[in-house]
């Protein structure tokens, strides 16, 4: 999911097309992140996993820059855990109104953090059997037409009522926030760092 950020990063700091794009990020995954020691020179002492990886593809496009040559697409290394596909690029394309290729960055690196918090969220209630708790959360958080939607509708669909509507929202927001919190530990080495990551990445939510 990773390659989303990389990818936005690369359309707005080159302003590449979408193929040329995809071809960095091909090549960055290839000759950078696949190789074994990339892993192991990660270490969270130093900070979280985006940072790492942020401050690789700068020196990685800063290299690129400087060569008069592209190399090979994947340097003769096989691809084998990477595919972009059209069809995934909306959600991340660049958004003109950012300033700054790194904001792009974070933007994307939130939204791959969501998505993978929302579907522990519904693996965490499901195996609590809590399934409507998920999906009390989806109908008014996730789903909701232009961001608007009532207590009344949402226990209409689920046959449950207003109240329970309430109390399942509020529990599930607080299980989904542990689940982004779950998400953050993987990449950062204390609650320091973790404090920062989550201010950096979205504030005061």
């Amino acid at each position: 999911s990773y390659w989303k950020p990389v990818y936005s990063l690369v359309r707005r700091a080159w302003a590449a097309t979408n193929e040329d794009a995809k071809d960095l990020t091909q090549d960055f995954f290839a000759l950078v992140v696949l190789q074994d020691n990339f892993a192991e020179r990660y270490s969270k002492s130093k900070g979280s996993f985006r940072g790492y990886l942020k401050g690789a593809l700068r020196n990685f496009l800063s290299k690129r820059s400087r060569d008069d040559s592209r190399e090979k697409r994947g340097g003769g290394v096989r691809i084998t855990s990477l595919t972009i596909k059209d069809s995934d690029l909306e959600e991340v394309l660049p958004d003109e109104s950012a300033q700054r290729p790194e904001e792009i960055f974070d933007s994307a690196w939130r939204t791959v953090v969501l998505d993978r918090a929302t579907r522990l969220l519904g693996e965490r209630l499901e195996a609590q059997g809590k399934r409507v708790y998920y999906e009390v959360f989806k109908r008014y958080d996730l789903e909701a037409v232009d961001g608007v939607t009532s207590y009344e509708t949402v226990a209409k669909e689920l046959r449950i009522s207003v109240d329970d509507v309430k109390n399942y929202l509020t529990r599930s927001r607080e299980e989904f926030r542990n689940a982004v919190r779950s998400i953050l530990c993987e990449s950062v080495g204390s609650p320091e760092d973790l404090s920062r990551e989550w201010d950096a990445l979205f504030g005061g939510m």
